[in-house]
């Protein structure tokens, strides 16, 4: 499974924000329903006031001329409708001039007003359905208008319906208003470009309804102000997701950041042998990933005392087990000098062969502690390996005559740069081991260069490696040497000479030989700046 970064995360977390701009077409909606419903409040409103205005009125129903005829008869009696605006016939305009005086004023409404009479015919009518300046109010006013375009419809005012002079449709708010009954209604153009609602109420003149007030609007304005609602709210959202998009990433950044310094400061923290190289470096964050600094500091700082209590335990049960160990010592020597029944003679020789080996151990513990000392005091210097390689063997022939030693010399000069004295060492314990392990043949010793490093090696001739024991055998306190009898082993050798490659930026490798008739220790050692070019 993959993993999810904090950076991955968060901004996954991000992603529930998305649902903000179908929550704005949702809130736009809205809006557009709301301004509906006071559209169709204010058109009723108007036309109740209209009508309180010629209620009562009968002199403008009872005139003998009208605009249009009557519905389902022959024109009669016809006015220019251009010759006036608003269009009144001729009676009503001699009857009631104060209805023209009120109709002029209604022309600067953006609805269309019309008075009707119980034939439906149009006695007057004021205003348009289309909206005057509205090109240049619904005009695009931004680069996302394509994008807009598709999440909502843009009104229109080049749609078809007739121009309000003639006579009106039997639509059911009209019939309605004269039942008597105030209503409204929506409906579409006839091309299905726009909507218009409609509002009529009742002119009473007595007890009877003598005409209706029809006032009708188209939603275009509604919609625009939706449109533009939208675009405000869509560039809002927008923008927030950006800011915040922005934001939440350079945050998940910075702390990614953090949370890897922290781990990388971690890891150099502890080398491969897992001791502490130094504390981590201190935070003065206030926040939890500054407390989990601090923590590790703490923990680090616990296991390099720790550590050091460990590398210093060696040392000091050696000083503490000398004095005891001199003192049974002096005392086997006195009862060794001491008449003794013969059959006590065998447990004096095992006493002080046990008391050999203790020694033994005791010494290698020692050496093993002056050694890691010697590491971190040790002044590094430019030297020849292969001179320090050569006089090593030497002593070596001398030290072990039993054993044959071959070794390969490079053909230059391999200078590395680190303590000659610990890498002599080093040689030391691998020799030792070979001459321990050899059961025929020579110690063959090989020095050469690979790249820009030092390559090491010594092979003998013995048992093979058990498996699985490859890996173990660089741990202290692992030996697979077989215990017959002779000096006690403690498993330091390799152990040691992973430590000096190491600290000399090297490495070291033990495997079975090739034609599996011994095993063959390879060390790798950096050559010196100046070599390795």
């Amino acid at each position: 499974m993959a993993r999810l970064g904090i950076r991955a995360q968060l901004l996954l977390v991000l992603t529930v924000f998305l649902a903000l701009p179908w929550l704005g077409v949702e809130y736009a909606r809205e809006i557009e329903r709301v301004l509906r419903d006071a559209q169709e409040r204010t058109l009723a409103g108007t036309a109740q006031a209209v009508a309180i205005a010629l209620h009562d009125r009968p002199r403008l129903f009872d005139a003998p001329v009208r605009l249009v005829a009557p519905r389902g008869g022959a024109p009669q009696d016809l006015v220019d409708a251009a010759a006036a605006r608003p269009m009144l016939s001729a009676g009503a305009a001699a009857a009631a001039p104060e209805l023209e005086q009120i109709l002029q004023g209604l022309t600067r409404t953006t609805a269309r007003i019309r008075v009707v009479d119980r034939d439906l015919g149009v006695l007057a009518h004021a205003g348009s359905l289309r909206r005057e300046r509205a090109g240049a109010r619904d005009a695009p006013t931004s680069a996302l208008e394509p994008l807009f375009a598709l999440i909502m419809a843009r009104p229109t005012e080049d749609f078809v319906d007739d121009d309000g002079s003639g006579s009106v449709p039997a639509r059911p708010e009209v019939l309605a208003a004269l039942d008597g009954i105030p209503a409204a209604d929506r409906r579409r153009t006839p091309d299905a470009r726009a909507v218009v609602v409609a509002a009529a109420h009742p002119i009473w003149v007595g007890d009877r309804v003598r005409g209706v007030v029809l006032v009708e609007e188209t939603t275009n304005a509604v919609l625009a102000e939706r449109n533009r609602a939208f675009e405000r709210l869509f560039v809002l959202v927008a923008a927030i997701l950006l800011v915040g998009s922005a934001a939440l990433t350079l945050y998940a950044t910075w702390l990614s950041l953090r949370i890897r310094r922290l781990a990388r400061d971690a890891e150099g923290a502890i080398d491969r042998d897992g001791r502490v190289r130094g504390p981590l470096p201190g935070s003065g964050a206030r926040d939890e990933i500054g407390d989990l600094a601090r923590s590790y500091s703490g923990v680090l700082a616990r296991l390099a005392g720790y550590a050091s209590y460990q590398e210093r335990l060696a040392s000091r049960l050696s000083h503490e087990l000398r004095t005891p160990l001199a003192v049974v010592r002096s005392s086997l020597d006195n009862l060794r000098a001491s008449p003794l029944p013969q059959d006590a003679r065998p447990y004096i020789e095992r006493a002080q062969g046990g008391l050999d080996r203790l020694a033994a151990i005791l010494a290698r513990m020692t050496e093993a502690a002056r050694l890691e000392e010697a590491l971190g005091d040790a002044e590094r210097v430019r030297f020849d390996l292969a001179e320090v390689v050569a006089g090593c063997i030497e002593g070596y022939r001398g030290a072990y005559p039993q054993r044959a030693f071959a070794y390969a010399a490079p053909p230059e000069p391999l200078h590395v740069r680190g303590a000659p004295e610990i890498v002599a060492q080093m040689l030391d314990k691998l020799a030792e081991n070979a001459v321990d392990f050899a059961t025929g043949g020579a110690v063959e010793i090989a020095l050469s260069r690979e790249g820009d490093r030092a390559r090491l090696s010594v092979s003998d001739e013995g048992p093979p490696l058990p498996e699985g024991s490859v890996d173990r055998l660089f741990e202290p306190m692992v030996s697979v040497r077989p215990q017959d009898g002779r000096a006690p082993h403690l498993g330091l050798g390799l152990a040691i000479v992973r430590i000096v490659a190491m600290r000399h930026g090297g490495e070291a490798h033990v495997a079975n030989r090739a034609d599996g008739r011994g095993v063959v220790v390879t060390v790798w050692l950096p050559l010196a700046s100046g070599d390795a070019d």
